[in-house]
Parts: C-alpha cells; structure tokens; sequence
C-alpha cells in the first residue's frame, strides 16, 4: 500500500491510485473499539429484535459500530424506548467510543388500499383499470379499481406518467385523467396486487406535507429521550427541514437533522436543501425508483460532492452488504459499494436489514469496518484537501482558517497527528 510520504509526492491522483498494493492489512483486535480511531468513517445500524440487547448492541459496538438507528415505520414507542434504554446502558457499561443515537421518521408516503377480501389479484400485462382515491374503494381494490390514499394524484399527475406500486415491482402507464378523484392506467408487466403497498410517482412533483401526525409525535418521542439525530425520510423542499426544525422546538435545537434525499424532486431541490439541513443522506432505496436505477450513482456522487464542498457530514445507505442479512459473506459487488462510497467522500455508511433482523449482524459491521479502513488508505488526501481549499469560500473564519492552516503544516511535515485542545 501506497505509505504517507507519497500523498507529497504523488503529482495527481492517477499517479497516487497508480501506487496502491493490495498486502495492506487493516488494524484488527478482539476489541475493535480500541482501534476505531483509525477508521474516519462512521458505521450506522439499524437496531431490531435480533439486535434490541444491551449485550448485543455492545457486540456491534465491539465489531465498529457508532451509530444506532431507529426505523420508526415499524415498532411501537415501548420498542422503540427499549432501543434507547439499552443503547445508553452498553454505552455505560463498557468504554469504548460515544454511541449516537438516531431516529429514521417514517415520512410522508402514498400507499395502495386493502384488497377486496384481503386477497392478492393476480394482474396481467395491458390490463387496463381505474386508480381512484375516492373512499368508496378504500378497502376494496379488485381487477377494476386500484384505490390509493393520495387525494391530489389526479391534479398533480399526467397523461403518458407512470405510476410505481409495491417499489415498482408493479408498473402503471396513466392513460387518462377521469375527474377530481379518478384516472384510467394500464398496467406495463404481470404480478400481483395487494394490500398497503407503496406506491411512487416518478417524475411527477408531489405536494404532500412534510411530516405527518404519527411523524410530528415520533419528533416529541425523539426530543424527550435526547436523541442525537434525525434521520427525516422524503424531504423534497427546503421548507420541509423548517417543518421539522418548528417541531423540535427549542428542547430540541441541538438535535441534528439528516435529510434523506430520496426522490427526484429532492435531487432538483438538492442546493437550497443543502442550505438548511444540517446532514444529507443518499437514500438509494427510493431513490432508485424515482430515478432510472443506472442514475443513482450519478445523485450519490452529485451529493456527496456537494457535501464536501459545504462541509456538510453524509451518509450513503441502501443495500450496502445487503446479502449479509442471511449469508456469512457479501458479494464482491457490495464491498466495492461501500469501498466505492468511502473513495466518493461519504463520512459514514449504514446497514439496514443486514443489523435489523439479518443472522450475522456482527460480522456485517465488522466487514464494514474493514472495508472502511482500507477504502480511506486508499483516498488521496493531499489532492483531496488541496480541492475544498481552492474551493472554499472567502473570506473564512478564524477557526477554519487555523485548521487548514494546520491541516496544511501537517501535510508538509508528514506529521503523524494533530492534536486539538478544548475546553469542552
């Protein structure tokens, strides 16, 4: 591996990735806690009940976990206080780095209706029926009608859009608008219709509030146990981040809002969202639905760079080692996605399913620390730190202007660390 000296020497970053080796072995211990200081980027995961343990939260801590997450679309509060409650205690219990703890809102979303008798309707390709929000079909969608819990999909949507059902396993081309609360659609692929499913609207703006009154009592839940985060789903305006703000109150000023970037319109929204959020999370799940999925990678590192220039923290998540939720190992593919992550600038990454309810939670952190530790070798820091200093505004303040001094002495003096003093 490329050793610190050629970060001064290295002309580009070409010449610098032209020098790497593959016999670096990252730091490792029975306690990977006590070398977690090494690893720059942070490691998020999602808690459930395979997970909802005081002992076992301290096995992920062990293995580089950082970060707790809450999924606030399932459980209710006496689970979720549970999370809480045992997060603090192993924080207590055992030394070792802070554990934050974050609360993942469940967001404003559009969802189908029940079927008619609960079954699931088989739907062929071209088959043609009307999509309505009229409450007559609230709990009886069949062959002919779809309901779906969005009053304004007739006045927003167009003629020739299409509509995603059940993360787009379902695909719906809109033929007409019919009235105030109905249109016709054809359906583009053969599956299956069923209750609650989620339903998206690529390339069409939509006009729902940001938080709804489950989403406005989970903010109170979350200032009343002091968490650190908020993890807000959907966000697609910079008003939305205001919403949240107002909700939190000033209890909860200190509480740091992520914005999940999810949907097309909060990648158009992306600059003036960026303004008012404190943290951005690249959410590749929904956003791989609203966008062509070969475009994510074009948001994610579009993000991620902005980030960087305003010196905004940002995570990327979404099936990162999803295939670790029931095997020992991940793919190739998905190493190189968090590696991948790592190189583009993300200062943290986040497991879902994989801690949630997966059987090898330990050892997905434990391959997401490593891959952590050898993607940020690889990062060539001096062209890295030499483009946000060009790229920085003027004039800066006292303090940015001291660290970058020092950032700047270190690097020439291929120091081995900076020491901060303060009185905090």
């Amino acid at each position: 591996m490329a050793n610190s000296l050629d970060h001064l020497t290295s002309r580009s970053k070409l010449e610098w990735m032209s020098k790497l080796q593959c016999d670096y072995k990252p730091l490792r211990g029975e306690n990977i806690a006590n070398y977690a200081n090494f690893r720059r980027t942070s490691i998020i995961g999602t808690i459930g009940p395979k997970t909802n343990s005081t002992e076992k939260i301290n096995i992920l801590r062990k293995a580089g976990l950082n970060v707790v997450r809450m999924n606030f679309s399932h459980g209710d509060y006496d689970y979720h206080q549970s999370v809480v409650d045992n997060a603090r205690e192993a924080e207590r219990i055992q030394e070792g780095r802070p554990l934050a703890i974050a609360l993942d809102t469940k967001g404003p979303e559009i969802r189908t209706g029940k079927t008619l008798g609960g079954k699931d309707i088989k739907i062929a390709e071209g088959t043609e029926l009307i999509i309505t929000s009229h409450d007559d079909y609230a709990e009886k969608s069949d062959i002919n009608f779809l309901y779906v819990d969005y009053k304004n999909i007739t006045k927003v949507i167009e003629k020739g859009k299409l509509i995603y059902v059940d993360d787009g396993i379902l695909s719906f081309k809109v033929l007409e608008i019919l009235n105030d609360h109905s249109l016709r659609a054809r359906c583009l692929n053969n599956g299956v219709i069923s209750s609650k499913k989620g339903v998206n609207l690529p390339g069409t703006d939509i006009d729902l509030p940001a938080l709804s009154e489950k989403d406005k009592a989970d903010l109170r839940f979350g200032v009343k146990n002091k968490v650190d985060m908020i993890f807000a789903s959907f966000i697609r305006r910079a008003s939305d981040i205001r919403d949240i703000r107002a909700v939190l109150g000033e209890e909860g000023k200190e509480i740091q809002i992520i914005a999940k970037i999810e949907n097309q319109q909060g990648v158009n929204n992306f600059d003036e969202i960026l303004e008012e959020t404190d943290g951005v999370m690249v959410a590749r799940g929904d956003l791989g639905i609203e966008i062509p999925p070969a475009k994510v990678f074009i948001a994610q590192k579009m993000m991620i760079a902005k980030c960087n220039i305003k010196g905004k923290p940002v995570i990327c998540a979404t099936q990162m080692l999803e295939s670790m939720t029931y095997n020992p190992r991940p793919t190739r593919a998905e190493v190189s996605d968090v590696a991948n992550a790592v190189q583009d600038g993300a200062d943290c990454v986040m497991l879902s399913g994989e801690t949630a309810k997966g059987d090898y939670p330990k050892e997905a952190v434990a391959m997401m620390h490593e891959t952590c530790l050898i993607a940020e070798v690889a990062i060539p820091y001096v062209n890295v730190f030499d483009e946000l200093r060009n790229l920085a505004p003027r004039p800066m303040d006292t303090v940015e202007s001291i660290a970058m001094a020092a950032v700047s002495a270190s690097l020439e003096l291929n120091a081995g660390a900076i020491l901060v003093l303060t009185t905090r």
